[in-house]
């Protein structure tokens, strides 16, 4: 780029003197100027920042003093230089750089010489050595060793991919708090100066926990219902027991060391199970067996059968000993179970089948599931029978019909009504005395069928009867002839001789072509049939019709004449590069025929149409067309070849790439419109495919540059870029090769300070970094070195350890950081890290909190309780508006709870001259259901520079 400055500025002095010259019509003498010679550039020390580059002398005729500018990717580095080498420092990890060394001479001429130099990488860490020091049920000591101890490595370290620390310096690490016999995954990553890193992983599990030691087990008591069994324990052992009976658990997670077992079976053998549990879950089970006590039998008790009807009867029984003892009775009919009584000694029996006998059998049992069977036998009385009956039909006529029957009489003299049903079951008249019915409404010829239902009021199931009969049928038209007259190209005659009923009558023709009605009425015995097509076989079908719709019908067939086919002529215009126009018409006139239209034997359209464009074809090619028309059944057609014209050819271009960041770049491609826009007017239908390392990318359509995201960094990409005529024909392709550079960590702006501390706080200005790709970073807070949680509101960090209360990954000019022990030193420091692992780390703050006033205050009596709420009440120690914050520190019964927890003080309820506070604490007793409701509660009020701490008070909940 300088050189072609430095021309263009020589042919302008140059043009300036000649225009001089010649306006001044003088010659002066011309001035010799000596050019320097051409010389060679090589690199003497490479690292991976850092790069020294020597070459040799440019020389001059007249040896007069040469010196020598260096630029560093059109950056000048050096100006004026006598000596014949450089040293580049800071530079950037394999990255490419591009050099040029410019030999200057006293003639203000020059020569300039360019060099490509890439950097090495930096170095790998070495291999990582990990082994296991120390294992238990609940712990696993680690240690490990560096392969290269040239490099200081910081490392990571993860258990099943949780994080458990990092940034340590230290070669060994203690896993605590561990689950007993379970595999866990232990992973190492080690990083370096440079951020790479290396990998190491280990696989252990944890010592299994002993189990329960043996324990005696014994049956105490024995009765006919129940049994009491004992056993015994080590005392130094915490066991919880799980009683079982036959595989039945009747008791789980008891202390006690005995179990009573209630409501058993007499005479019966069980099997008691007894499984000890410890505090890790190890079991340890025994048995003993033992049998219940035997039972008596019922008391005994007398059958008595009353009020016996055709389908029920009332059963009694006495009972002649102790009633008490039996508890149910049972009863069975023909060995069918009927009810069962508890308290009334009796049972109606209902739904018998009439006039047959029955056995009884009553079975009682008592408390001890004994029991005593008693059997009887009785007989129900006869049931009211009906006699049977005929049924005749009378009288038929086409449309009625008379129905009669004879009589049917009950067994018991009661009177007898009838039912009348027709067809599938449809009710016809109902509680008939009168023993016939006339039919009426019915149509001729058909067939029916009706059913008589006999029925009384003592008997369950009617006598029937049913009956066929068909009506007499109407007198269909008789025979008649047809034939065909005055056939055309579109219509026909029909005409018939006449149709008579055998009694006379009169007769009407309906008219039908290919079963199409034409008319329902066709007078004079003839038809004309019109609006038909040339050339094609039609049926024609006369019907004779009587009043009573009987018909008789008669058919014959005839084929319409031939129509004349014409002639199409075609017509092409405006024939361009991806379109033309067809246009056709007929010899003769007028044309109302349909079309279609194929293009390269390909239906296009069809319909009635006399011109059609076709577009978005392919450019510089032959189709074939073909115009088919169809008149009267009968088809003629046109063929033709038309040819698209060719697209101009595209000139070559520039291809500009200009990388944006370490994974983008730019495609410039203004180049290629402003060289070609004499041969294309619209650019905006080429299509442009990209292909990146082989692999395709669709830009779509009118594009003048494109930024391409999501590279990786330092990678080499082999770039191919097609563009396409919007027919999809290829106008023009480029290829390229660049590499991206690298990702820069982010910058701190500025460094961290104090604006002001408390006894439990730090509040800090300007915490925040820049990226040189403006990327979204994520923040880490370190106090003495260790990271720190975010916006922990309830639960997390105890106090001393420190907490952020500002936001996440924000800008914020300030940060305030509490939870701190009083009077105490602490360092503080923020990482900042890109998406692509680079971190930045801001100054380290060294600092002491102020030291703060302590008073204890009383808690009162519970005041607000229910079975899921605590609620202490103190005196009132201030404004709820002047609290930072207010800690609950508590232990519940059977649970360490090793946090404290911190509560938003707009929690707190002034009353009166008191505070309250109510504390949920449902989510503990839904972890751990089976602990004892009680409290120790610890109250910390802090303030702005004092904290208030009340005694240790116990609050026990009552459900």
């Amino acid at each position: 780029m300088r050189v072609k400055l430095m021309f263009s500025w020589l042919m302008v002095m140059a043009l300036i003197l000649v225009l001089s010259c010649s306006k001044d019509e003088t010659n002066p003498e011309v001035e010799i100027k000596l050019n320097p010679s051409n010389f060679n550039i090589s690199v003497k020390d490479l690292t991976y920042n850092s790069a020294e580059i020597q070459w040799t002398a440019s020389l001059i005729a007249d040896e007069s003093k040469i010196v020598y500018d260096v630029y560093l990717n059109d950056e000048l580095k050096a100006k004026d230089l006598e000596n014949l080498s450089y040293q580049f420092e800071e530079l950037e990890a394999v990255t490419t750089y591009d050099i040029e060394v410019i030999a200057k001479s006293t003639y203000e001429t020059q020569v300039v010489v360019s060099y490509a130099l890439t950097t090495k990488d930096t170095p790998n860490p070495g291999a990582i050595a990990m082994k296991i020091d120390e294992l238990s049920t609940d712990q696993i000591k680690v240690s490990w060793v560096n392969s290269d101890p040239t490099q200081n490595l910081s490392y990571a370290i993860y258990l099943d991919d949780v994080l458990r620390a990092e940034n340590l310096t230290v070669s060994t690490f203690t896993f605590s708090e561990l689950e007993g016999n379970k595999l866990y995954h232990i992973k190492l990553i080690g990083r370096n100066e440079f951020n790479k890193t290396v990998e190491s992983k280990l696989d252990i599990t944890t010592n299994d926990y002993a189990e329960p030691s043996d324990f005696t087990l014994s049956v105490e008591s024995v009765t006919g219902n129940g049994a009491k069994i004992v056993w015994g324990s080590s005392e130094s052992e915490k066991l919880t027991y799980r009683v079982l009976l036959n595989t039945v658990e009747h008791a789980k997670g008891i202390e006690v060391l005995e179990y009573e077992f209630t409501s058993l079976t007499y005479n019966t053998q069980y099997t008691a199970t007894v499984e000890a549990t410890n505090e890790h879950g190890k079991t340890k089970s025994k048995q003993i067996e033992f049998t219940t006590l035997e039972a008596g039998v019922p008391a005994d008790f007398m059958i008595f059968i009353e009020n016996i009807s055709q389908e029920s009867a009332l059963i009694r029984w006495e009972t002649t000993g102790d009633k008490e003892e039996v508890i149910s009775y049972k009863v069975f009919v023909n060995g069918f179970f009927k009810g069962e009584a508890f308290n009334d000694n009796q049972i109606l029996l209902e739904r018998l089948e009439a006039g047959k006998l029955h056995q009884l059998k009553i079975e009682a049992k008592n408390a001890y599931n004994k029991t005593l069977e008693k059997t009887s036998e009785f007989s129900t009385l006869e049931a009211v029978s009906l006699s049977d009956f005929t049924i005749s039909s009378q009288d038929i006529e086409q449309t009625s019909a008379l129905i009669s029957w004879t009589e049917c009489v009950a067994s018991d003299g009661s009177k007898v009504s009838y039912d009348v049903y027709y067809g599938s079951g449809s009710i016809a008249k109902r509680g008939l005395e009168e023993r016939q019915y006339k039919a009426t409404g019915l149509r001729a010829g058909q067939e029916y069928t009706y059913k008589i239902e006999a029925r009384s009021e003592k008997v369950l199931l009617p006598r029937t009867q049913t009956i066929s009969f068909t009506t007499k049928a109407y007198e269909v038209p008789g025979e008649f002839e047809l034939k065909v007259q005055d056939i055309t190209e579109t219509q026909a005659k029909v005409s018939w001789t006449n149709s008579e009923l055998p009694s006379g009558g009169a007769i009407t023709y309906e008219a039908y072509l290919n079963d199409i009605v034409y008319t329902y009425n066709a007078s004079g015995n003839a038809f004309i049939f019109k609006n038909l097509k040339a050339e094609t076989n039609y049926t024609a079908r006369i019907v004779a019709k009587s009043q009573n719709n009987t018909t008789h019908e008669q058919t014959i067939r005839f084929t319409t004449k031939a129509e004349a086919v014409p002639e199409v002529q075609l017509n092409v215009a405006n024939v361009g590069i991806r379109s033309f126009e067809l246009n056709w018409k007929l010899t003769e006139s007028p044309s109302y025929d349909s079309y279609e239209l194929f293009l390269d034997g390909k239906s296009i359209k069809a319909g009635y149409f006399l011109t059609y464009t076709f577009s978005d074809l392919q450019s510089n090619t032959s189709y074939k067309l073909k115009v088919l028309g169809k008149r009267a059944g009968k088809t003629y057609q046109k063929e033709i070849e038309v040819k698209t014209l060719a697209y101009p050819e595209a000139l070559d271009f520039d291809l500009v790439i200009n990388p944006k960041s370490y994974n983008q770049v730019e495609i410039n491609l203004n180049d290629f419109q402003d060289k070609n826009r004499d041969r294309f007017e619209d650019f905006s239908e080429m299509t442009y495919e990209a292909y990146w390392n082989g692999a395709k990318e669709s830009w779509g359509e009118g594009v003048t540059s494109k930024i391409v995201r999501n590279l990786e960094e330092q990678t080499h990409y082999n770039f191919q870029l097609i563009i396409k005529y919007a027919d999809g024909s290829i106008a023009l392709e480029k290829r390229a090769d660049f590499t991206t550079p690298e990702n820069q960590a982010p910058v701190w702006n500025s460094d961290l300070k104090i604006k002001q501390t408390g006894f439990s706080f730090l509040e800090l200005e300007n915490n925040f970094a820049t990226d040189a790709e403006n990327s979204d970073l994520v923040y880490t807070y370190y106090v003495n070195g260790t990271p720190l949680q975010m916006n922990i509101n309830y639960g997390g960090n105890t106090r001393g350890t420190g907490q952020i209360e500002s936001g996440v990954n924000t800008n914020d000019n300030e940060i305030l950081l509490t939870h701190l022990e009083s009077d105490t030193d602490y360092s503080f420091y923020i990482e900042a890290k890109d998406p692509k692992g680079k971190v930045g780390r801001s100054n380290t703050i060294q600092f002491r909190t102020a030291v703060d006033a302590k008073e204890v205050f009383n808690i009162m009596a519970a005041i607000e309780t229910n079975v899921k709420q605590v609620g202490p009440r103190w005196s009132k120690m201030g404004k709820v508006s002047s609290m930072k914050e207010i800690r609950i520190n508590w232990t519940i019964d059977g649970v360490k709870m090793e946090r404290g927890q911190y509560i938003d003080p707009s929690k707190v309820i002034e009353l009166g001259g008191d505070h309250s506070l109510v504390l949920d604490y449902s989510p503990f007793l839904k972890e751990n259901p089976d602990v004892s409701l009680s409290f120790t509660v610890l109250i910390k009020w802090i303030d702005n520079e004092a904290l208030e701490q009340s005694e240790s008070t116990q609050i026990v909940i009552q459900e």
